[in-house]
């Protein structure tokens, strides 16, 4: 059987380039005063030799694990999906991993991501729509201190972390206002998981747009939906069968929710755009996929994660601002409510 090579160390890089340690480390740290041919010449010999820098010692040697811990609700959700990418690529180019967190919107697995996050001594966290009331999220912040919240309730945790939110009302304007324009006048809303920032938001952005436009629409056929799949917009509007005829758009807490609700809708022989159209919400994949294709609101879903680690990693290096930064979304118009 093969023995493994001998994986090359900080001392042979040093030996192999005729410097010291120190050096070495000052080279691969880029700190310190050093001269562009030692630079060379230290280059060299870590690709000459394959040397991959040990990352307990590079911890030991910062104070820093390079690791960052990104905590979402619903991997099954594609906005989070396309999310963690922006987030993820952002993190390698500056040489930190990210450790992944589902809580699948429980609350009690939320406090523990965190928390585990701060026994493993993760630099710092992003958490997305957290599911927390304020009462349990700030002590959670208080003890880490380098966190960036995307889309989160409430403001007594945004003096201690950054803060990244969609324009979720504006977007919600923006589909109320394409729909009147349309000629649709008797819009329902079909909801997301109440305890989220998102849902609130996207509903008053709702409601207050129908109000500005001089129109009402009947609370009692809004209901919330599961977001992550199929299932959540075609049960409601299953639970809507009595009522559809007297409805002629529907607003959509998502691309998932508006794709669930097309199938049900088709199944029941009512046509989308003719009879209702109906909007979604991050224009995600799902949105040119389903038949026929979403007009929906555009969410830029890996630019915010960029942003949040890029946010993220300034508060690490000390620069603590407690900025919150706007995420404007656009209406892209398809085929189903034209």
């Amino acid at each position: 059987m093969a023995r493994l090579a001998k994986r090359a160390t900080m001392a042979d890089v040093a030996q192999y380039a005729g410097v010291t340690k120190t050096t070495v480390s000052r080279v691969l740290n880029n700190k310190g005063e050093i001269s562009p041919e030692t630079r060379a010449r230290v280059l060299q010999a870590v690709e000459h030799l394959g040397y991959r820098r040990s990352w307990i010692a590079r911890g030991l040697a910062t104070d820093r694990t390079f690791l960052l811990g990104l905590i979402v609700p619903s991997i099954a959700n594609e906005f989070f999906t396309d999310l963690v990418r922006g987030a993820e690529n952002t993190a390698w180019e500056n040489d930190y991993k990210i450790l992944l967190c589902n809580t699948e919107g429980d609350w009690d697995r939320e406090e523990g991501m965190f928390l585990f996050l701060k026994d493993i001594q993760a630099d710092g966290i992003v958490v997305c729509a957290p599911r927390l009331p304020e009462d349990r999220l700030v002590p959670l912040v208080e003890q880490f201190q380098n966190v960036v919240v995307v889309n989160g309730q409430g403001i007594a945790w945004r003096e201690l972390a950054g803060a990244i939110e969609t324009d979720d009302a504006g977007g919600m304007r923006l589909a109320v206002n394409h729909l009147i324009s349309s000629g649709r006048r008797h819009l329902t809303y079909l909801g997301g998981p109440p305890d989220a920032r998102v849902s609130t938001e996207r509903y008053h952005g709702f409601v207050h747009a129908l109000q500005e436009a001089g129109y009402t629409s009947n609370p009692e056929w809004h209901t919330a939906c599961h977001p992550a799949d199929l299932k959540g917009g075609y049960e409601a509007v299953k639970r809507l069968s009595n009522v559809l005829s007297g409805i002629d758009g529907l607003v959509c807490f998502n691309d998932m929710v508006a794709a669930g609700a097309i199938r049900a809708l088709t199944e029941m022989g009512i046509r989308v755009p003719d009879d209702i159209a109906i909007t979604g919400c991050d224009d995600t994949q799902s949105a040119t996929l389903v038949q026929p294709s979403l007009t929906t609101l555009q969410t830029p879903k890996e630019e915010i994660g960029a942003l949040a680690v890029n946010m993220l990693l300034e508060r690490i290096s000390g620069q603590r601002h407690h900025e919150t930064v706007v995420i404007e979304q656009r209406l892209i118009i398809r085929e189903s409510a034209p």
